[in-house]
């Protein structure tokens, strides 16, 4: 990681702007921008000060580590610039959590971090297949990286379709328009802000719990012997389809009129929805 990416990310991770940096280090703004575009580094006075003020050494700063600690946690970052549109393809191993965002250059990255330096340490790898039409995305370890968290950051403007194909508690989706998001393996919890486009749960025999602040689009879940948990603003509109063998729906107030839908498929399984 360059210091450019370090700077931001300390600066970030400890909710200062700018500005404030900029104050605290008795320098512009322009000054930050600059050092983390990667036009320049500071002067051995401002690291000085920037290594007490994050709490790190000037060599921790200035080093092009791929690992870095902050607050107490390890930060690995990869990332891959692309040009145009694509079907984003993603496996990885069982994590914690996954948080998906957009961003606004054309680079998809990836960070990952943990308590343990160990845990993202030549434990595993990740792997790009950039092909024309889509980018595979895959990420193997010698082990499970249950302890680990990971922000997934795609290009606005080239967001489509996503298939993600892990093991996780929670799945958290941001600020996104897409396609279709497909998602296949177990998971606990899936919460959906701000976003719009049709998510698809392939989450076989495990109960999911689906959280929206809004509801635009549409939700499948596909389940066998479950229960799924729905829970939308109150007064939110929606047509509910039932499909699969002895599945039912549980407080669900359906308008066939509606835009929006919420689908149920499998079998011998049962979605609640929760107005709230």
């Amino acid at each position: 990681m360059l210091f450019s990416e370090k700077l931001k990310l300390f600066r970030t991770t400890r909710n200062l702007t700018q500005e404030e940096l900029a104050e605290k280090l008795n320098v512009s703004r322009q000054a930050i921008t600059k050092w983390e575009s990667g036009d320049g580094i500071p002067d051995i006075e401002n690291l000085k000060q920037l290594s007490i003020l994050f709490d790190v050494t000037i060599d921790e700063l200035v080093k092009e580590d791929k690992i870095i600690k902050i607050k107490g946690k390890y930060f690995y970052k990869e990332e891959l610039e692309i040009d145009h549109t694509k079907h984003f393809d993603i496996k990885i191993n069982n994590i914690s959590e996954m948080n998906i965002k957009p961003n606004m250059d054309e680079k998809v990255k990836i960070e990952l971090y943990s308590d343990e330096e160990e845990r993202l340490s030549e434990k595993y790898k990740i792997k790009f297949d950039n092909l024309y039409d889509r980018l595979d995305i895959d990420i193997k370890g010698k082990s499970d990286f249950q302890d680990i968290v990971m922000n997934l950051y795609i290009p606005e403007k080239y967001i489509n379709e996503l298939e993600l194909n892990s093991k996780m508690k929670i799945l958290n989706i941001y600020d996104l328009e897409f396609h279709k998001l497909e998602y296949d393996g177990k998971l606990k919890y899936a919460n959906i802000k701000n976003s719009k486009g049709k998510i698809v749960l392939n989450t076989t025999k495990c109960d999911v719990e689906v959280n929206y602040d809004k509801l635009d689009g549409s939700l499948e879940v596909n389940i066998m012997n479950s229960t799924a948990r729905v829970e939308l603003p109150k007064d939110s509109k929606y047509k509910t389809v039932l499909k699969g063998l002895k599945n039912k729906f549980i407080d669900s107030n359906s308008e066939e009129d509606s835009d929006n839908i919420i689908e149920l498929n499998g079998a011998n399984s049962k979605l609640i929805i929760i107005e709230k």
